[in-house]
């Protein structure tokens, strides 16, 4: 499976990828709640958080074009959360409905575009280290290396499944219909579901003890 676009550049050795993991995450986690606790229409506010984050972008050396189509995939259910929580929100009275809505969509981008950057400077194994050395407790860290390891194993599965369907429907189109498509979504929750079970059952077997281990340790 081709490797994802920012994954290409978590190697590099801009000044922002050599910094230790551990400070680009307590620099990324103070970015998102001084983001997420910005008034309503502190446009000001936002423009500097958003500079903040351009310089980083210029220093780490990504093409821009590629953290903005990043941006914008995961940009749209921003922009559903804002439409739904726009109309009931308490400054809605005092600051008007677009106002409410571009403030939800401009916090939420700026601190989605805090963990896009960080996440394309920082290799997963290394975040993962550094979560361990800042005391985050075992259980999450060993289920968040788990969700890395086993999304690439889910998409190729997915994959494999929808070629093997459309070879035995015979048709022209290439994409699947949603009734197909939900009968792999099925298919698919119970071969995780048997998957998962026969994984625990060998690390079990192999002495797993809950504790991760690696050479950077």
């Amino acid at each position: 499976m081709p490797s994802d676009a920012l994954e290409r550049h978590r190697e590099a050795t801009s000044p922002l990828h050599r910094l230790d993991a551990r400070v680009k995450l307590i620099a990324a986690l103070a970015m998102v709640i001084a983001v997420i606790a910005m008034p309503v229409g502190a446009w000001r506010l936002y423009g500097a958080a958003g500079l903040v984050l351009a310089f980083a972008i210029g220093i780490s050396g990504i093409p821009p074009g590629e953290i903005a189509r990043r941006w914008l995939g995961l940009f749209v259910p921003v922009a559903f959360l804002a439409a739904m929580l726009a109309p009931s929100h308490p400054a809605r009275a005092a600051q008007g409905l677009a106002a409410v809505a571009s403030s939800i969509l401009a916090r939420n981008g700026l601190a989605l575009m805090t963990m896009i950057v960080l996440a394309g400077t920082t290799p997963f194994a290394k975040l993962l280290t550094g979560m361990r050395r800042l005391g985050v407790p075992l259980v999450l860290v060993a289920t968040l290396q788990f969700m890395e390891r086993y999304r690439h194993v889910l998409v190729e599965e997915v994959e494999r499944m929808a070629t093997a369907r459309r070879a035995r429907t015979f048709r022209r189109r290439a994409s699947l219909s949603w009734s197909l498509l939900g009968g792999l979504i099925g298919m698919l929750f119970l071969r995780t579901f048997e998957r998962a079970e026969r994984v625990h059952d060998a690390m079990i077997a192999r002495g797993w003890t809950g504790a991760i281990h690696s050479l950077e340790d």
